[in-house]
């Protein structure tokens, strides 16, 4: 009985490698969308946006450097689950959560309460005064 050595297999390495290749392009992509986020000052990006964009960016940052974190210590084989981390990413999705109700309430549609009366008014007073001409033939 011959043994084979431990070779991997070669559909195994090839989605290795296809896997290893996509997450060097999205590092050096991060590393490039950081690089120009690094170039301007907070202050001066803060000031350029609307109250609820900074809020979005700041809640946006955090939630990615929590997700940074969560991916570094899966490298050194240290369970996140087990770590403040997991409460930390949930707090930062639960604001993510209101900050949303917030600008769906600020987007919604209004209801005109006069405008809605007339208008139930007089489509009352039609039908009303319909049925009064069908009764008068």
């Amino acid at each position: 009985m011959t043994t084979k050595p431990n070779q991997p297999d070669s559909d195994v390495e090839a989605d290795f490698n296809a896997r290893a290749t996509q997450l060097e392009n999205s590092l050096t992509e991060l590393e490039t969308f950081l690089s120009r986020l690094d170039s301007v000052s907070y202050s001066t990006l803060h000031e350029s946006l609307t109250p609820v964009d900074q809020a979005r960016f700041d809640l946006t940052a955090t939630y990615t450097l929590n997700s940074l974190m969560w991916a570094y210590l899966r490298t050194r084989g240290v369970d996140p689950k087990q770590t403040q981390l997991k409460s930390e990413l949930e707090r930062v999705k639960s604001y993510m959560d209101k900050l949303k109700a917030v600008v769906d309430r600020q987007t919604a549609s209004r209801i005109d309460k006069q405008a809605s009366t007339r208008l139930m008014r007089n489509a009352l007073w039609q039908q009303a005064h319909a049925k009064n001409k069908k009764d008068e033939q």
